[in-house]
């Protein structure tokens, strides 16, 4: 497989310029620190809940997205759902395939579990870090480490091989993702790897922390969101999806303000409360 690394950061340039589609939350504290030698942000909202911490995964297609990209979202997060977040920046493909970005983010939860502290942890993503969060829950899962509280997930990425029928039946009306790109990407991420591993959507759970999908009308990933909900379902009473309409993928990136993204975040706050109370 050739590798354009030119073009790679080129999409990356670009991605990360997402960030400055509006402004962080400027009462929001964010700094830098490495735990279990991978780079994470804290944000500190000015009044939050002791009692939980949000672990966030940004999206890029498991090849670009960086604090850059998800600043100003991510401050928003924190205030407006009274949490500590702490954003991983996860080891990208092509340089760095599976399971590399999923090591790091592992590295990272077992070092907090390990600290013993007695917040409760929430897993969020977006994206491919929608389908990391799935990925790290199967290692969680198998290695009995505690699990994370709940699972929440926007516009997740889940199934890499980009076969489900929302491809097509919802192609002309997507105007963020195209099927070609994802394929690329996928590709890269997934390397000489095992697709049954490395995709989210192939992995088996006989157990699940309580789960929360949103989607938007929108999106070809659609199914991704609708088979992965009517796959844990069944063993997590305490799974819900929510389509958005009107919504494009990840819409909270592009206004936090707008009359979509301000229905989600109460959503997301409600069943966290839920699943954390």
């Amino acid at each position: 497989m050739k590798i354009d690394l030119n073009k790679v950061n080129a999409d990356r340039a670009f991605f990360d310029s997402l960030g400055n589609s509006y402004p962080a939350d400027s009462t929001v504290k964010i700094t830098s620190e490495q735990i279990a030698g991978v780079t994470c942000y804290g944000f500190v909202p000015r009044t939050f809940d002791e009692g939980k911490i949000i672990i966030y995964l940004h999206g890029g297609m498991f090849g670009f997205g960086s604090i850059r990209s998800h600043k100003p979202m991510v401050s928003y997060f924190a205030s407006a759902l009274s949490a500590k977040v702490l954003f991983i920046e996860y080891g990208l493909a092509p340089e760095k395939p599976f399971p590399n970005g999923l090591d790091d983010t592992i590295k990272v939860y077992r070092e907090l579990i390990g600290k013993g502290s007695n917040s409760k942890i929430i897993l969020m993503g977006d994206s491919a870090g929608g389908g990391l969060a799935i990925s790290m829950v199967k290692v969680i899962t198998e290695e009995m480490i505690h699990q994370p509280s709940s699972v929440i997930l926007i516009s997740p990425w889940l199934y890499l091989k980009c076969d489900t029928e929302s491809h097509e039946k919802r192609k002309k009306i997507e105007q963020i993702l195209s099927k070609d790109m994802l394929v690329e990407y996928a590709n890269y991420y997934v390397a000489n790897n095992d697709w049954n591993e490395a995709d989210p959507g192939q992995l088996t759970f006989s157990s699940f922390p309580p789960l929360f999908i949103l989607v938007g009308s929108n999106e070809i990933l659609f199914d991704d969101s609708k088979l992965f909900y009517e796959k844990i379902n069944p063993v997590q009473p305490n799974t819900k999806m929510k389509e958005y309409i009107d919504q494009n993928h990840v819409w909270l990136l592009a206004d936090i303000k707008s009359g979509g993204s301000r229905i989600a975040l109460t959503d997301i706050n409600e069943f966290i409360t839920k699943t954390t109370n």
